[in-house]
């Protein structure tokens, strides 16, 4: 009886070590698919856009010349807007519907823009994620702060430029 039980010990010892050794194999398994998708991710991440990677390395000076264009015709897009340019009615499209041109012209030339300056500021955004935030009570706190700094220094500023209108009114007149 004895060795039947120490066989059938270890029967079962051997039967648990082996399901253990699959269960060990499944975990890695999974952990391999796992750091495999991380890795393809992170891969996707760091990858650069095409567009942007011709103009930061091959024509640096294409952002110089987008940046300049793009501020100029968001210039007249706004003075198209404001109505200051004005365009002869019988230019089509542009003539017929002006403030929707312009609208079309300002965030045409300002997308423009951001993209001309994209490079130049790519550096900074790593930089970005590090920022925390104050919790709730002491952001409020701090702006509650702020307010009460510029009202007093408007206040003060109010009673320097009374003081001063008083005093050189006495002097001229």
């Amino acid at each position: 009886m004895k060795e039947k039980d120490l066989k059938e010990n270890e029967l079962i010892e051997k039967e648990e070590e082996k399901e253990e050794i699959v269960e060990e194999t499944e975990k890695e398994k999974i952990e391999n698919k796992v750091n495999a998708q991380i890795q393809k991710k992170q891969e996707k991440e760091n990858r650069p856009s095409r567009i942007a990677q011709y103009l930061k390395e091959e024509h640096k000076w294409f952002n110089y010349v987008l940046l300049f264009i793009s501020v100029f015709v968001l210039m007249l897009g706004i003075l198209i807007l404001v109505g200051t340019l004005v365009v002869k009615e019988n230019i089509w499209f542009i003539g017929e519907h002006p403030t929707l041109y312009g609208i079309i012209i300002v965030v045409i030339s300002a997308l423009g823009t951001l993209y001309s300056l994209y490079p130049f500021y790519r550096p900074c955004f790593p930089e970005f994620k590090k920022i925390t935030w104050l919790k709730g009570k002491k952001f409020i706190a701090d702006i509650v702060r702020v307010f009460l700094f510029i009202i007093i220094f408007t206040l003060l500023f109010l009673l320097y430029d009374s003081f001063i209108s008083q005093v050189l009114g006495y002097i001229f007149n």
